[in-house]
């Protein structure tokens, strides 16, 4: 199918590994025009590395996301936005890291975006199943997530006058090479065996997994959505989405 972002202009945060880097590989593969951040320099050329040669529509930049005044002259070198995916967590469970990497530096880029925004545009937030549920241990970043899904769900309604859509994705446990659950595998393997025989379908997500559904909802075929949370959990949450 063609999801018909050819040429669009996508911007993604924290997109040097893991889902951010699985959403820059298909909207690459889609034609798209992406732009990404991250805070390693690093990981940013090993993207960048991956593409040389392939396509002259891929650019990394080196920001910390926390640093609103860098992202704000980004999104103005950058200019029109079509696509924004905001995929930036310091998966913490400290409260003033969720509050400042979680929580208010999302509100800072959305806000620094929407000049950059008009008709036809789309805010994608990557968001986590622990929005919904208790996380002991991880209480900072449950809440955090949870709050942020009800800010985008007003935003939505807020935008919508503008053209502009705003839509959450909710992952599952997702294994990243590296990654929180491979740390987990590594050195807790009774801990990781219990996470992933309590999902029905019996393994983790991958990171391509969620991103196939960031790039649909973010594209013009999902054109009628707004203001959706859309679980991506292997049926593992137990509870109805309201």
């Amino acid at each position: 199918m063609d999801l018909q972002l050819k040429d669009k202009n996508v911007v993604i945060t924290g997109g040097s590994k893991g889902i951010g880097k699985a959403t820059v590989d298909q909207f690459i593969a889609e034609g798209a025009n992406v732009y990404f951040c991250a805070r390693d320099i690093k990981g940013i050329d090993s993207v960048l590395d991956q593409y040389s040669g392939l396509t002259d529509k891929l650019h990394g930049k080196a920001i910390d996301a926390c640093d609103s005044q860098s992202i704000a002259q980004w999104f103005q070198a950058i200019g029109d936005i079509d696509v924004l995916v905001l995929n930036v967590s310091a998966l913490s469970g400290d409260w003033n890291q969720s509050i400042e990497v979680d929580l208010q530096s999302t509100i800072d880029t959305v806000q620094a975006a929407l000049p950059y925004l008009g008709t036809g545009s789309v805010i994608t937030y990557v968001s986590s199943k622990a929005a919904s549920f208790a996380t002991p241990g991880f209480e900072s970043y449950g809440a955090i997530k949870s709050a942020l899904a009800h800010y985008m769900k007003s935003l939505s309604k807020t935008v919508i006058t503008r053209g502009i859509r705003v839509n959450v994705v909710s992952p599952g446990d997702t294994f990243v090479k590296d990654g929180f659950w491979d740390v987990i595998k590594q050195n807790s393997p009774e801990v990781y065996q219990a996470t992933v025989d309590s999902n029905p379908m019996g393994r983790l997500c991958r990171p391509d997994e969620v991103a196939s559904s960031v790039v649909f909802l973010s594209s013009p075929r999902s054109s009628f959505t707004s203001g959706a949370n859309l679980y991506v959990d292997g049926a593992a949450t137990n509870h109805v989405q309201f």
